[in-house]
């Protein structure tokens, strides 16, 4: 007789290179697959769900929340067209399957807005992660706001799961990382420099294994695969997925 996870893990959709695999499917579909305790560090970019001050604003597509004047039309973001009592249910529901799936010890990275940033928080406590911290990704470049602050910042959320990974070196991060927003060669709406990912997966040991549980076009498992990490990611668009294992296969070459 077969399990009902065995089940699931049989109708997913996977493709595999060396030291990476990609899944095309629901995020929480996909993580309840997973065994537990398989992962040294959870990094991903969640979907947002906000974009804007306002219900409508928040339902509107991502690609008019978050495409640039002039810039090629993208590929909407899933999970990120929702009212807040429906994302925060996603991501209750996601981040306790992250922390089933996440060894004692494993750090998680969590990209946010100021907007979404004190669900966030209260969302990755309540699934019993530590609490460690919070740094400010500085972009630099970005949209100003008549009357206001510009658009600059975004933040970096970090906790952990209780226990102890082996760590043979300590790692020392900044608190603010200051790298510009991509403009050239972007296939995602909310791509992050592939610099800026490089330096938050520092904090994996070496030879760990990563999971991005909102991969995009792949820009984690990038600088997984560059350092000689092993990386799991989840999409749940199917273009994204594709980009992303174009991408992971160069890398890998």
């Amino acid at each position: 007789m077969i399990c009902e996870r065995c089940k699931m893990a049989e109708a997913v959709n996977v493709e595999r290179g060396k030291d990476w695999q990609s899944y095309f499917g629901d995020t929480r579909s996909v993580l309840s697959t997973l065994p537990d305790e398989s992962f040294d560090a959870i990094v991903s970019d969640p979907p947002y769900g906000s974009g804007a001050n306002t219900v409508a604003g928040r339902l509107s597509s991502s690609s008019s929340k978050y495409r640039s004047t002039g810039a090629k039309p993208l590929p909407d973001i899933l999970g990120d067209s929702m009212v807040p009592e429906a994302w925060q249910g996603m991501m209750q529901s996601i981040m306790a399957e992250a922390y089933r799936v996440a060894r004692p010890g494993a750090d998680v990275i969590l990209f946010c807005d100021w907007r979404c940033y004190p669900a966030l928080m209260q969302i990755v406590g309540g699934a019993r992660f530590q609490l460690r911290g919070v740094a400010t990704w500085d972009k630099k470049n970005s949209r100003p706001m008549k009357n206001g602050f510009r658009s600059q910042t975004e933040w970096i959320i970090n906790a952990r799961k209780p226990g102890k990974l082996p760590r043979p070196k300590d790692v020392y991060l900044p608190g603010v990382f200051t790298f510009q927003t991509m403009s050239n060669g972007k296939r995602h709406l909310t791509q992050k420099p592939l610099a800026l990912m490089a330096e938050l997966i520092r904090l994996v040991p070496d030879g760990g294994h990563v999971l991005d549980m909102f991969q995009g076009s792949g820009t984690t498992g990038v600088a997984s695969v560059q350092r000689g990490l092993k990386y799991t990611g989840i999409e749940g668009v199917k273009e994204y997925h594709e980009i992303a294992c174009e991408r992971l296969t160069d890398t890998a070459a």
